[in-house]
């Protein structure tokens, strides 16, 4: 893929396809953030909207996928521990949920998501393909790559990434050579995407936030520059 890279930072990095005609069409206002553990994911997010409803944006934040053919009980996010510590679901079950979860997020692009606000998306569905154990996924991957393939597409991928060491120090809930894993995955999986950008997370909060915001405002700018 050719690409174009605008310096939104030292540490950030935005990569936008100049063959926008052979790109698939995307949902301009959506954001996805991804990360190993210990990337800060829930600070960085949390920092995000806190900053951009002060510069006037309509935000919204979604984690992992929307609720609404199969909803949750009531219960709130919860922190996992072990992510790990359960076993794989049968083929027939991990199937049908990524299904179902196709359908819902679907669904949301096309009738509940606003159209003028900016949704920034706590893990996304591609997760499953980087860690299925986590997700206690256990069909075939080959299905499970066929499905991400037609989910819809954000306006930006964000990854936030550090040394393995240091993502270690702030989690250790799965190994070091897992997070070693993980990371690989991530950087080769984004890099993959028409637009994206890989934050340095190893520096202080509020850098990393400011860094983020950039890479999106640059984002937004330029799906306005080409819908004029």
């Amino acid at each position: 893929m050719r690409g174009l890279e605008l310096a939104t930072s030292s540490n950030a990095r935005l990569i936008c396809a100049q063959d926008l005609e052979n790109k698939k069409e995307v949902d301009q206002l959506k954001i996805v953030i991804l990360g190993p553990d210990g990337a800060g994911k829930s600070s960085v997010i949390q920092g995000l909207l806190d900053k951009l409803q002060q510069g006037g944006y309509s935000v919204a934040m979604r984690h992992l996928k929307p609720q609404i053919i199969v909803r949750r009980r009531g219960a709130p996010v919860t922190i996992v521990i072990d992510p790990h510590g359960k076993p794989a679901r049968s083929r027939f079950s991990s199937v049908a949920k990524i299904f179902v979860w196709l359908i819902e997020e679907w669904c949301a692009d096309l009738f509940q998501d606003k159209q003028d606000t900016l949704l920034i998306c706590d893990r996304y569905y591609h997760d499953l393909l980087i860690d299925p154990i986590r997700y206690r996924y256990g069909g075939p991957l080959w299905i499970a790559r066929l499905v991400g393939s037609v989910f819809p597409q954000p306006m930006l991928w964000v990854l936030l990434d550090a040394p393995t060491e240091i993502l270690q120090a702030r989690k250790q809930e799965v190994s070091v050579e897992e997070t070693m894993r993980q990371r690989s995955e991530y950087l080769s999986f984004v890099q993959k995407q028409s637009r994206h950008a890989i934050v340095d997370v190893s520096r202080p909060l509020d850098e990393v936030i400011a860094s983020v915001e950039s890479a999106i405002l640059c984002a937004v700018n330029q799906g306005d520059d080409q819908r004029g």
